[in-house]
């Protein structure tokens, strides 16, 4: 299990704190190391998006602030030297800056953000950033300085180091970044399965069927019998009727990915003899979701259940071949931050069910830990 109780940290205040150790003052017991550096990657990923002139969420955060995003949009990409002038100091001396003065104008960067937002004071702040001592930041200011100045190896060795790194989290959020920048692209391919086929089976019914999202196919989370939150939903839920197969699409990051996984589930759900199942689907998985209920031989579903999905307009169902929407997210999550999705699902045209619960980490919608802590079984 990987779930982890983040809490977030006032941007302004998240850079006086060393992500490396544990606040030994200003900050709440509960507010420890990793809130401050899921806070500060979360803020650099709000500014990454006001950079490319996206909204990274469209919800004023009491507990999380931002700034006036929209007046960062890059115009043209800078040189790392201006970057770093702008820190006072050359690439070179930046990259032997002690970690305190680098905190001091990581501080000054993020501050400046609000008071006087520029394009050069982002991108100074993502300089800075990538030089982090904790990766989960580091690979959030990499991503920034793709956008901002141009991408070069450091970037590359930066987001290459972090997808191995074994905290969950960190690892998804560079594998979020690589699948953008090509060839990068290429290394998270070992994540993708070959598109499976489909096979015909005897049983009929209406059962729960759950679904993984990108890169992650190959997960155990989500299959029979013992993947955490398979098992979690059959012992929770045995009205459900979980299914004893699970749907696995390729994991694949692009269109033609999730369209290929439409074209499959809309196969694979007839094949299963399943009628109106229930239908669980994580991050892109839900994506898959929802085109299948569109075209030819259309699925519909009595429960859709979305464990964050990364909302795209055009990418939403036929509400008619839905019954219910249960739309399950953490708010600023850092991977559909990344991706540039939206972080809320509102339509006028359907009663989406709405539960947002917890901060920044991606993965946590689809832990059993999770859905006790909120008491989300009995929504369904």
């Amino acid at each position: 299990m990987n779930y982890k109780r983040y809490q977030p940290i006032d941007p302004r205040d998240a850079f006086t704190v060393r992500p490396r150790r544990r606040a030994k003052k200003a900050l709440a017991a509960a507010e420890d190391v990793e809130s401050v550096a899921a806070s500060q990657a979360a803020f650099l990923l709000a500014v990454r998006a006001g950079v490319l002139g996206h909204t990274p969420t469209t919800e004023k955060l009491k507990e999380f602030p931002l700034p006036d995003v929209a007046k960062l949009r890059r115009s043209r990409h800078l040189k790392v030297d201006e970057a770093c002038k702008y820190l006072g100091v050359t690439q070179r001396e930046l990259r032997q800056e002690a970690e305190p003065d680098l905190e001091k104008e990581m501080t000054r960067a993020a501050r400046d953000v609000y008071e006087k937002p520029s394009v050069e004071a982002a991108a100074a702040l993502f300089e800075a950033a990538m030089r982090s001592p904790h990766p989960l930041v580091a690979v959030a200011g990499a991503a920034g300085a793709r956008e901002t100045t141009r991408l070069r190896t450091e970037i590359r060795q930066t987001l290459e180091k972090a997808y191995r790194s074994e905290d969950a989290l960190t690892s998804k959020l560079a594998l979020a970044a690589m699948g953008q920048i090509p060839p990068m692209g290429d290394i998270p391919k070992k994540y993708v399965v070959r598109q499976p086929k489909s096979r015909k089976r005897r049983r009929k019914s209406n059962t729960a069927v759950v679904t993984h999202g990108t890169w992650a196919a190959g997960n155990d989370w989500y299959r029979p019998p013992d993947g955490d939150f398979y098992k979690a939903l059959k012992s929770k839920r045995p009205d459900l009727d979980v299914h004893d197969q699970s749907f696995k699409w390729s994991g694949a990051y692009s269109h033609g990915a999730w369209e290929d996984g439409a074209d499959l589930l809309r196969q694979w759900i007839p094949d299963q003899g399943l009628g109106v199942p229930d239908f669980f689907a994580h991050s892109h998985g839900g994506t898959v979701a929802h085109k299948a209920t569109r075209g030819a031989d259309a699925v519909q579903y009595d429960r859709l259940v979305l464990m964050a999905w990364p909302v795209r307009k055009r990418i939403f169902p036929d509400f008619t071949r839905v019954n219910r929407i249960i739309d399950v997210r953490v708010r600023m999550d850092l991977v559909i931050l990344m991706d540039g999705g939206g972080q809320r699902f509102r339509t006028n045209e359907f009663p989406v069910e709405k539960h947002r619960h917890g901060w920044f980490d991606h993965s946590s919608t689809h832990e059993s830990a999770y859905w006790d802590d909120h008491g989300l079984w009995d929504v369904l």
